[in-house]
């Protein structure tokens, strides 16, 4: 009963490593994105961020005052038309993989 009993607990812990490694190959893409969408939502701290000093700064100083932007906007002689360059050609070989539309469709 105590063998019976172990090889039932060893297959468990075998199905549930497998269950999770389905898991993590099946729906890795997903679970990183949320992942990083959870941790930019989360509010920053000023200590952890490498700008302490800065901000201490910022908080002991009194709002200085700035001066007025002036918004000049360029004459019509100024403004060039620059020539765009072309976008490099991607090259694939017939042998790899292409991704489709489809293939990003939930």
């Amino acid at each position: 009963m105590k063998v019976l009993n172990t090889v039932v607990k060893l297959l468990t812990a075998l199905a549930a490593v497998a269950g999770a490694v389905y898991i993590v190959a099946t729906y890795g893409e997903q679970i990183v994105a949320w992942a990083k969408k959870t941790l930019a939502a989360l509010p920053k701290c000023p200590c952890c961020c490498g700008d302490a000093e800065a901000t201490e700064e910022a908080e002991q100083a009194p709002a200085a005052e700035e001066p007025p932007v002036e918004e000049a906007a360029p004459a019509a002689e100024e403004v060039q038309d620059v020539p765009e360059e072309p976008a490099p050609e991607v090259v694939v070989s017939e042998h790899e993989p292409v991704a489709e539309d489809k293939d990003f469709a939930e």
